[in-house]
């Protein structure tokens, strides 16, 4: 056999480097301290491993997967090689485990890397906000409730690999998109090279927290964290609707989402983001008594009703005279959303000579937002008055509220519903969804509520915000008198609820 070339040669000793670093960072935490610089690489996962198997730890051995790895372990790793450990002959432990992580270490980027275990500390995973500028409604929340987090608890952010294999730290663009957004971020993203400036992190005993939606490279490695690390995984539930209103939805975001529960099933706290919420994760979590699963504990903790930045006065704000009434209607264009009702409202209206402007301010969910496109097309062929702007930095949407006589949110479906706080927060009186979260918001005054299903309604209750200054003004002073609860009150809640999530169901 040819001698391996010095580049190859080099490699491998990196490689052998990174895993001794690795068993070493696992040692204190699998045997308590020991002193372990007399011992070979070998010797050393011979020790850890019998101590796994003598101590018949499954979150000891996923610590250990994750160490010899470099890579944090799926379900059927885990499962598959604890059942390899068990089965094993005294004295060849650590030759299962090696077995075991084969395929893992095989086909791990990051294999002859060194890692850091972080122990008994809060870790956010906040993997998509730091890769991406784009900022609606889960990441608006995410951004909010981190960067006041951070400026009065100790935490530490991190991302996950580009493989999905393991979670690191972030580069100072990624906490700048999650601590510091500002509107011209929006486009930015990580470069693909991005995994080499972090550093890798291993989780022991800490509370991780998820505040936005796992994506879909690393549902089976945090699943897996979930049910057998030592970990406890609290997260925000923000909506079922993939499942629920899966005839909204494109079929593949209902794929993802049945592969997400899986995470949820193993989490120990969901904060839904209002009651409505709540119950649809609370409904799941029923569900799993009939695999003999505990399931999550299931709690609220309602988004607040606050603009993005409060620090833009209303007092301060002149609002933009129009020649015609200003009728607003903010979030993304698709059916769910339901703007083609406040479309079709808007033409009966118009055909009875009702004069006003409507304003859409989203980005487009493409392909579902093609029929609205073609109406409004429609629409502004025949004259009417009819303005989409996509893009628009914050500072124009509260700009917006604040211009428009009201706004309109008649969704058919929301874990919440953002823009009705936030125009009830500018002031601005609402047309909302009569029932579901919606409702919980629009409850507390300063709203109409219509079905979201009747034009007529729609269009009725329109008429009456057009036409009636006493009832105009009799909302707004609603809205102006609801209870303050600012970004400020939910994160605090939201980490109070967050500290209870390692509590017995």
């Amino acid at each position: 056999m040819a001698d391996l070339n010095p580049v190859d040669q080099d490699s491998i000793e990196i490689a052998k480097a990174a895993l001794r670093q690795r068993l070493d960072q696992a040692a204190p935490h699998i045997i308590g301290s020991v002193d372990a610089t007399g011992m070979s690489t070998m010797e050393l996962l011979a020790a850890l491993s019998v101590t796994v198997r003598r101590a018949e730890s499954r979150s000891k051995f996923w610590l250990l997967l994750t160490c010899v790895a470099g890579a944090m372990p799926t379900r059927e790793e885990a499962v598959r090689g604890y059942r390899l450990l068990e089965l094993s002959r005294n004295g060849s432990e650590h030759l299962e485990v090696l077995r075991a992580c084969a395929g893992a270490a095989s086909v791990n980027e990051n294999f002859a890397r060194s890692i850091s275990i972080v122990d008994d500390v809060a870790m956010i995973d906040v993997d998509f906000c730091a890769r991406h500028g784009h900022n609606t409604g889960v990441q608006r929340v995410v951004r909010e409730t981190v960067m006041r987090w951070k400026q009065v608890h100790e935490l530490i952010l991190v991302a996950w690999t580009e493989d999905g294999h393991i979670t690191r730290s972030l580069v100072p663009d990624e906490e700048a998109r999650v601590l510091d957004w500002v509107s011209s971020r929006r486009a930015e993203s990580s470069h693909a090279t991005v995994d080499d400036d972090a550093d890798l992190i291993v989780p022991w005993n800490c509370t991780v927290i998820l505040p936005e939606v796992a994506q879909h490279r690393v549902w089976e490695r945090l699943a897996c964290l979930a049910e057998f690390s030592s970990n406890v995984v609290a997260m925000v539930g923000y909506d079922a609707i993939p499942v629920t209103s899966a005839e909204y939805v494109i079929p593949s975001e209902s794929d993802r989402f049945i592969r997400y529960l899986s995470v949820v099933k193993h989490a120990d706290l969901v904060i839904g983001i209002s009651g409505s919420s709540a119950e649809e994760f609370a409904g799941f979590a029923d569900a799993l008594r009939a695999q003999g699963l505990r399931g999550p504990r299931v709690t609220t903790v309602s988004l607040p009703v606050a603009l993005a930045r409060e620090d833009l006065d209303a007092s301060g704000h002149v609002a933009r005279v129009h020649d015609v009434p200003l009728v607003l209607c903010v979030g993304t264009q698709e059916p769910r959303k339901n703007q083609l009702a406040v479309l079709a409202a808007s033409e009966l209206l118009w055909k009875r000579g009702v004069s006003f402007e409507l304003l859409f301010i989203g980005g487009a969910a493409m392909p579902l937002s093609v029929p609205f496109d073609i109406e409004v097309d429609r629409l502004r062929r025949l004259g009417r008055a009819v303005t989409v702007k996509r893009n628009s930095s914050d500072s124009a949407l509260e700009r917006a509220y604040r211009d428009a006589r009201f706004s309109m949110f008649v969704s058919l479906h929301e874990g919440f519903g953002l823009p009705i706080g936030e125009s009830l927060a500018a002031g601005t009186p609402v047309i909302a969804t009569n029932y579901g979260s919606m409702a919980e918001i629009a409850s507390g005054g300063g709203c109409l509520m219509v079905d979201p299903r009747s034009d007529e309604q729609i269009a009725e209750a329109m008429l009456v915000l057009l036409t009636d200054d006493t009832e105009l003004r009799r909302l707004e002073v609603e809205a102006k008198a609801r209870p303050s609860r600012t970004w400020d009150d939910y994160s605090a809640e939201l980490w109070d609820a967050v500290a209870t999530a390692g509590e017995a169901l």
